[in-house]
């Protein structure tokens, strides 16, 4: 097994890297002195047993090295440690060849210079260590070689034993240094690399903590601005429902509706931002009018468009076509809104925007095509390619003055919804014509369109306000601290059969509770001195030690998180009703609530409640 890269620069690095060499060399060691006992006198063996006892020390300083107190002292002190113990090592390992070297025999030549490189090698090895080290470690078995091979009775030309001697040296020391060279290498990259870990792991930890403070601001965000967005929309509502508004009055309070709808929408989709960063973006599935939806988005964004200087109009390319089908509303509107925006920016005043809406229906299922035509700078055939891509800008997207977003997360919903989008110049005759209204500064224009396919459904007919729905009287009360929300209920409410019964804050919902009877509970999540979750659970508790019936409750929040959403389910909640309040939502259940009462009521199981 390849042992891992030590960092000898360092206390623990040094004592392993030297305690590796140690351990390993007093294995080759104590074979020697055994073959030094049995063939060689006992001078020669004491030889041997001094290494043993040098190899013994060194370890004991490394020992003492690892408990001293301070680290950098240690290793300081630790490192001339070893340079004076192998050179001691090293020296008596040299003269311990001098020794064999000098004893009669034609093979003790050959076992003096073989004993005398070992010790070479294992000095080599030092180099990793410092320069001092190295050559304190070789200089007294490079000299003993050199001596070993030099014959003093032979002519200077015959002693090419020393030549070759030296030959050796050389070439194991060049390759020494350059083995040492790039081990240091790798021992600087092995530090930079444990700096970057850390620094990684350091920015791992901050983008952690900068996902739950964004988290936690969309949180606050959805709660502030759904609270008074509740309440314009509730009392566009109330007032829509006014028999006594002129057509221009209604047709404004239409438009508020359409407006905050499109706002609330909006909100969800920002709220979605974490999964799609994620991958974890799935698609909500409502029926939708697709072309009520693209008239609305024009109808909103006329205003705008006027008030810049541009003309935006809808163009039904298919007027007899039925555009009701089952899709992601939210992402739809988002899609289309972000684009006739990018279109009303891109075309200067007197310059037109044209959104179309074409399909084919076939087979229960529906091909959509919506395109936007604007008057601005065309993209170039280049740019169409990365025009879609996150935080890369095109030459018209910068002068824009877009942040290269939109329009990638425009992609990513259709690429959900298992469509296409792109970019067209425009049509040759709509370059005429806006070049010729606007003059020579005009653009040729661009086309962006997307397609995508969805099931059809049949819209449903219009009939009964929703308020009708409930058939009979039911009581409810609704724990809200906010006065404009509770003006909103009650506004929304004035016109049905519900008794509306309020109370400001959990605990006064919880009293409220105790002492009288109630068909539906709305609760809403954050409020004073008891909020909506402590009081649930105060409530399902109650019921569960007494004969009192199940009352279902509701959360009446602003929270609509979907792991909100679970732990109120999780808690007892019966469901969930998110503001801006869903009035179709809303009296929906009050229509189940009335339904259920009378079918009990019907079989004599509950009196009837009297207002």
């Amino acid at each position: 097994m390849i042992e891992q890269t030590v960092d000898v620069t360092r206390l623990d690095g040094f004592v392993r890297y030297t305690r590796r060499i140690v351990r390993a060399r007093l294995i080759i060691v104590t074979m020697v002195v055994g073959l030094l006992a049995i063939y060689t006198p006992l001078r020669i063996v004491l030889f041997g047993v001094v290494e043993l006892g040098i190899y013994a020390t060194l370890l004991l300083v490394t020992r003492t090295a690892l408990r001293h107190p301070d680290p950098v002292l240690a290793f300081r002190r630790l490192r001339w440690q070893s340079i004076g113990l192998v050179f001691l090592l090293a020296t008596n390992a040299s003269a311990l060849a001098v020794k064999l070297r000098l004893m009669e025999g034609p093979s003790m030549r050959a076992e003096a210079a073989l004993v005398a490189t070992c010790v070479l090698l294992f000095g080599a090895l030092r180099v990793h260590i410092g320069k001092v080290s190295y050559v304190t470690a070789i200089a007294p078995p490079a000299a003993t070689l050199l001596w070993i091979a030099f014959d003093p009775h032979a002519s200077l030309a015959d002693n090419h034993y020393v030549v070759a001697m030296a030959l050796f040296i050389v070439a194991l020391l060049s390759a020494t240094w350059r083995q040492q060279t790039t081990d240091r290498a790798l021992a600087q990259a092995l530090r930079d690399l444990a700096r970057r870990n850390a620094d990684l792991t350091e920015a791992v930890a901050e983008a952690k903590a900068a996902s739950r403070a964004k988290s936690d601001l969309l949180t606050v965000a959805s709660h502030e601005i759904r609270t008074p967005l509740n309440a314009v929309l509730g009392f566009a509502h109330a007032l829509r429902r006014d028999t006594f508004l002129t057509s221009t009055q209604a047709d404004l309070a239409q438009g508020v509706l359409e407006g905050g709808a499109q706002l609330t929408r909006l909100l969800d989709t920002v709220l979605d931002l974490t999964k799609v960063e994620t991958g974890q973006a799935t698609l909500a599935l409502t029926p939708v009018d697709l072309r009520r939806l693209v008239r609305t988005v024009v109808r909103v964004w006329g205003a705008h468009a006027q008030a810049v200087g541009v003309l935006l109009s809808f163009e039904d390319a298919d007027p007899d076509l039925d555009y009701g089908l089952l899709a992601d509303e939210a992402k739809l509107e988002q899609t289309l809104v972000n684009l006739v925006s990018n279109g009303l920016k891109a075309s200067p005043s007197g310059g037109t925007v044209v959104v179309r809406l074409a399909g084919v229906a076939k087979d229960q299922r529906l091909s959509a095509l919506i395109e936007v035509r604007d008057t601005g700078a065309s993209v170039s055939p280049e740019d169409r390619a990365r025009m879609f891509d996150a935080f890369d800008q095109t030459e018209r997207g910068r002068n824009l003055g877009g942040s290269g977003l939109g329009l990638s997360i425009c992609a990513a919903n259709l690429a959900l919804m298992g469509g296409e989008i792109g970019v067209a110049d425009a049509p040759d005759n709509d370059a005429r014509e806006g070049k010729a209204a606007l003059g020579k500064s005009a653009g040729r224009g661009a086309v962006f369109w997307f397609a995508f396919e969805a099931e059809t459904l049949t819209p449903p007919a219009a009939g009964a306000p929703p308020e009708a729905c409930v058939t009979v009287p039911i009581r409810v009360l609704a724990a809200e601290d906010n006065p404009a929300n509770r003006r909103v209920l009650a506004a929304l409410l004035a016109a049905s059969p519900a008794q509306l019964v309020f109370a400001e804050n959990g605990a006064q919902a919880l009293d409220m509770w105790r002492a009288e009877t109630f068909d539906l509970v709305l609760m809403d999540v954050n409020m004073p001195v008891l909020d909506g979750v402590a009081a649930l659970a105060e409530i399902r508790e109650l019921e569960a030690s007494t004969p009192r019936a199940r009352t279902p409750v509701w959360m009446l929040t602003a929270n609509a998180f979907d792991e909100d959403v679970a732990r109120y389910r999780a808690d007892g909640a019966d469901g969930v009703l998110r503001k801006p309040i869903d009035t179709v939502a809303l009296f929906a259940l009050l229509a189940r609530v009335a339904e259920k009462k009378a079918e009990v009521e019907e079989a004599g199981a509950l009196p009837a409640h009297t207002s």
